[in-house]
């Protein structure tokens, strides 16, 4: 029998009764709890590979195809500006992964974010600009997935 959707994936429809749902075994509902912390487990792990590969290969991407005279130089700089999470040593807990870093840590605040746009208008500074803000974009994007699996 298929699954109904969440959050009635406790019931089954009745073969007998086609218009009635009655309670799955506890067989049924062992297997649904599982494929379940599964599902979240997979998607976990697919935040966790998204939010480093953001954090990592993307500034690389982007020092590539933007900074190609320089992109090894501007990769690193934009690899650098993770010094940015410094600020999480003045958290309390140090860490705590329901936590979203924007708007909560003094370097991921909104007007912190402000500034590094506003030194994208500084040609010497727009490297460290970009990957600040890339940083910032990544955090964001974590902070969404969070929501999200919630």
């Amino acid at each position: 029998m298929p699954l109904d959707l969440f959050p009635f994936w406790i019931l089954r429809r009745s073969n007998r009764y086609p218009g009635k749902l009655m309670t799955m075994s506890f067989l049924n509902l062992s297997a649904a709890i599982y494929s379940i912390s599964t599902a979240v487990f997979l998607l976990s792990l697919t935040q966790t590979v998204v939010h480093y590969s953001l954090h990592f290969l993307f500034p690389g991407l982007v020092a590539w195809l933007f900074f190609r005279r320089q992109w090894k130089r501007a990769w690193l700089i934009m690899l650098t500006t993770m010094l940015v999470d410094m600020d999480h040593l003045l958290a309390t807990p140090l860490f705590d992964p329901e936590r979203c870093s924007i708007g909560f840590h003094p370097l991921h605040s909104y007007p912190a974010i402000a500034v590094y746009t506003i030194l994208l208008l500084i040609p010497r500074l727009r490297i460290v600009a970009v990957g600040l803000l890339l940083h910032m974009l990544t955090d964001f994007q974590d902070c969404c997935w969070m929501n999200w699996l919630k």
